[in-house]
């Protein structure tokens, strides 16, 4: 057994390699042309680091003592080796270096001086690093510049305002880890993915991370710094020096090799924002090609990534951008990566993030359909739109709530000294997110000109000095970029709900609607269809008219007439399938991209047998038993990335489903299955499919009809009282409306739920227990 004293010891050896190893890994960087050079022995006696180059030899000592007596004995190895090398009588000069861990002591400096002569220099750990590159003037250049979409909510300034209020990170696994957890691995080089919605919290989370590194930089904890990139100013590179070059051009270092060669030493940590924003990816033409596509767009990255030696590395984008983890991985040359999702605001969060506006009540109650995000809750707070906003709303689900809250800010907005009333503000809006709807997350940038633009579509006459002082400052669009004036909307279902009411106009009117040029553009450059939320909007706008039959059909023979605006036909199609409008006379859609929707088939639909799909991309369908195959849908060279509910090819009808189709995977009773092979009980089983229905299939809610959907007789007989126990423990609610029950997730339980689905035994929820006791 041995004693302390042999513990520190050892200990402490194995500190002295530790920073000889980091000071040789710097000398080498420093002086490549001897990388493979290192120890040496001379005389008999070991010298720490012998480099040699075409100009110079240099001798190095490394120690992390603060010791006069180290100082001494070092400096006169170090010059015995340079008076041998100067006897040689060579040209090449010999430069010996005195290297240690702190700042060197007043005592070691005078030794050095002494007995070196000038020819040895004593410097800090810190001091030779700073030779192969200036750290600080690094870090104060990086700090001036943008972090991906970080922006203060009330200025175009690039420093935000309100404080840092750390989200949820979750894992795969169900493990929630910290911004400290995550730092702390960073800078023993793994890899991390972080993923998370629009307005997430992802940026501000990298900024984070960012800052506390720089920090612990600076303060000596670690000779790592962090490189932060926003991946789209790199779109089309690929070759990693060509990355980082531009990447100190732009942000105004004035030494883009010196960045090259401390990264070559493995002295970076790199955060790389934005990798679905380096690319736009469509369905025309090379469709079938995605995958492909998204790996040679993202080449550059992930060559910077694969040659980054002991380098701890985290990535963010949008989730959904990637099919799997696996592909994520692959595409971004990740080594074994922690895949994290940003969760959203808890109650307590939420309050502390609210706290930091003065016009906002921090005990309000806000409305379950309302994302918990940093960005829109921020950009609402910063209007002085959630003055006043309590509880008394909170039955209204996404769709009504957005449609509410629009109604009534810009009935706000009609009171502010404007020639121009809410409603036609309102319709500016609705027009804009046609607009936007040509970006790959229909959210925008939308620019100066094509708003204005707009206001002369809606309103038949150009803007005037007040009419581009309202557009600017239009409720529902956020700043993207500054410097040029574009806007994009802060909120996904915002701009669902706008695109929804533009296309019920449609419905109402297409020989109307197509005389306006912006909205027949966009509708024939859109390749992504109208999402759930936005075709749920036209739904309900159809049945509140009275007359859906005779709407869908008016719609369906002005589209026959047209070989344009082939969007509203996929937007015509999500409206007729997922509304169960019956078709009486035939409707093609061609090369449209219905990712991330879920499309479901189920046995009490409506006849589709008239509908066509050519070329199109589904992220999933799902097929329920006995369903009336001859009611479904033609599919004709379409992609689908999963099928549930049958598990081959063979196994769908041949005349719905040409052979010509492509299918990336199938799952008889999908994810669920997995759910029913495990040894829990009915209710638990029931409890997990419901919860996956409501968080990870949709999170704008779901009819109750549609929960108790793919459930044998056993299941369905739970679904009651697993709703009831979502509602008690809060993770979802009801609300009534004209047509049934819709079910709404609780956002800010986002986390919890992910626990729970990873690990439903292990994640110690009560409402596990109580499930199990379901009879």
């Amino acid at each position: 057994m041995s004693d302390g004293s042999t513990e520190v010891n050892v200990s402490s050896q194995q500190a002295d390699k530790d920073f000889e190893n980091e000071v040789r890994r710097i000398a080498r960087a420093k002086w490549p042309c001897a990388e493979f050079s290192g120890a040496e022995m001379l005389d008999g006696r070991e010298r720490d680091g012998v480099f040699e180059t075409e100009e110079s030899v240099n001798y190095l000592e490394a120690t992390v003592s603060s010791g006069s007596g180290k100082a001494k004995d070092d400096t006169r190895k170090l010059f015995k080796a340079i008076a041998e090398h100067n006897r040689k009588g060579t040209l090449k000069v010999a430069i010996g270096w005195f290297v240690t861990k702190n700042e060197p002591t007043a005592d070691q400096r005078k030794e050095v001086q002494e007995i070196g002569k000038g020819q040895v220099r004593a410097v800090s750990f810190s001091q030779f690093q700073q030779s192969l590159i200036d750290v600080r003037a690094y870090l104060s250049a990086r700090s001036n510049h943008s972090f991906g979409s970080v922006q203060d909510f009330t200025s175009s300034s690039l420093t935000p305002s309100v404080p840092f209020v750390e989200l949820g990170l979750s894992s795969m696994l169900g493990q929630a880890l910290s911004v400290r957890e995550v730092i702390e691995q960073l800078l023993v080089g793994k890899h991390f993915a972080i993923t998370g919605q629009y307005g997430a919290g992802k940026s501000m989370t990298l900024r984070e991370i960012f800052v506390r590194l720089h920090d612990k930089y600076v303060k000596g904890v670690t000779p790592k710094f962090p490189v932060y990139i926003n991946l789209r100013e790199h779109s089309g590179q690929r070759d990693p020096v060509e990355i980082l070059e531009r990447h100190a051009r732009s942000i105004g270092f004035e030494s883009p090799p010196s960045l090259i060669r401390a990264w070559r030493a493995g002295f970076v940590i790199l955060l790389a924002d934005g990798f679905d924003e380096i690319a736009s990816l469509g369905v025309q033409g090379s469709w079938k090609k995605l995958k492909d596509l998204r790996m040679r767009s993202l080449e550059g990255i992930r060559k910077l990534i694969r040659d980054s030696v002991n380098v701890g590395v985290v990535v963010g984008g949008r989730s959904h951008y990637f099919e799997s983890e696996h592909e994520l991985g692959s595409a971004l040359g990740l080594r074994n990566p922690t895949s994290l999702s940003m969760d959203e605001f808890s109650d307590e969060q939420m309050k502390t993030f609210l706290s930091a506006f003065p016009s906002v009540d921090g005990n309000a109650s806000l409305p379950a359909w309302l994302p918990t995000r940093p960005l829109l809750l921020g950009y609402l707070a910063s209007k002085d739109l959630l003055a006043g906003f309590n509880g008394s709303i909170t039955p209204l689900d996404a769709v009504d709530g957005w449609d509410y809250l629009l109604d009534r800010i810009y009935q706000r907005e009609q009171q502010i000294e404007t020639n121009l009333d809410g409603a036609t503000l309102r319709r500016i809006l609705e027009r804009a997110s046609t607009m936007a709807r040509s970006s790959e997350d229909g959210l925008g940038p939308i620019t100066r000109s094509s708003l204005v633009a707009v206001f002369n579509e809606v309103c038949g006459y150009e803007p005037d000095e007040q009419g581009l002082l309202a557009i600017q400052r239009l409720p529902g669009l956020g700043i993207h970029r500054a410097e040029d004036e574009s806007r994009c909307f802060v909120d996904k279902e915002l701009a669902a709900v706008c695109t929804g009411t533009e296309l019920f106009r449609f419905f109402e009117t297409p020989y109307e609607i197509v005389k306006n040029q912006i909205w027949v553009d966009s509708m024939s450059s859109c390749e992504r269809c109208i999402n759930p939320v936005g075709a749920e909007t036209t739904i309900r706008k159809i049945r509140a008219k009275g007359d859906a039959r005779g709407l869908v059909r008016q719609t369906v023979a002005f589209l026959n007439t047209r070989t344009d605006i082939s969007c509203a036909r996929g937007d015509v199609a999500s409206v007729v399938v997922a509304g169960d409008f019956e078709l009486d006379i035939p409707l093609s859609v061609k090369e449209m991209n219905y990712s991330p929707t879920n499309i479901d088939f189920h046995r009490g639909m409506v006849d589709l047998s008239r509908l066509s799909f050519s070329h199109c991309l589904f992220d999933h369908i799902a097929i329920e038993n006995d369903i009336p195959m001859d009611r479904l849908p033609r599919f004709d060279q379409c992609l689908f990335d999963r099928v549930t509910g049958r598990i081959s090819a063979q196994d769908l009808p041949e005349d719905k489903f040409s052979v010509s189709c492509e299918y990336g995977a199938f799952d008889e009773i999908g994810t669920n299955g997995a759910i029913r092979a495990t040894q829990m009980s009915i209710g638990e089983k029931v409890l997990l499919i419901t919860l996956r229905k409501l968080f990870v299939q949709s999170l704008s809610g779901r009819a109750e009809g549609a929960l108790y959907r793919g459930l044998d007789v056993d299941e369905r007989r739970c679904v009651a009282d697993v709703l009831a126990l979502l509602k008690r423990h809060q993770l979802a609610t009801e609300y009534s409306r004209g047509d049934g029950i819709i079910w709404l997730p609780v956002r800010k339980a986002l986390g919890r739920v992910k626990r729970i689905l990873n690990a439903p035994v292990q994640c110690g929820e009560a409402i596990v227990r109580d499930a199990k006791e379901i009879a």
